[in-house]
């Protein structure tokens, strides 16, 4: 799922403004997934990050020592709330609990079929249109 939910997806709005710097984990610096705290430093991180950080380190993330990590059910509810755009580009708006099975389903770029008149002016309006086999997409 992490391709499907990074900076470039979120629908940017005063919601994703006033949390972004609270859903970003500190490792791999996307969307926390599962997220987790280290109870020592206070810092969040993905449990898939953390679990293979901890293959290689004894330390936390960030240096401190004795981490103690604990699951934080708040912070999957905050990034719950955010919409992100679909990357195959049907124009679907698709809160983070529902990526899974957006991305599951057939979900396919909606074509509209124009005329050249239709797709001239479309152009001539500054709108990028792709042209596909006899078929203009939006």
């Amino acid at each position: 799922m992490e391709q499907y939910v990074n900076e470039n997806t979120v629908i940017k709005n005063e919601l994703y403004e006033s949390l972004k710097d609270n859903i970003i984990c500190q490792i791999c610096q996307c969307f926390m997934l599962e997220p987790i705290i280290c109870l020592n430093c206070q810092n969040y991180f993905c449990k898939n990050c953390v679990e293979s950080w901890k293959k290689k380190s004894n330390l936390c993330p960030l240096n401190c020592e004795n981490p103690i990590y604990k699951n934080v059910i708040g912070k999957n509810n905050l990034i719950s709330k955010l919409k992100f755009k679909c990357i195959k580009g049907c124009g679907e708006e698709i809160l983070y609990d529902n990526i899974k099975e957006h991305y599951n389903s057939n979900c396919e770029k909606k074509i509209k079929i124009l005329t050249s008149g239709e797709a001239e002016k479309l152009t001539n309006e500054g709108k990028h249109i792709e042209y596909m086999s006899s078929k203009y997409i939006n």
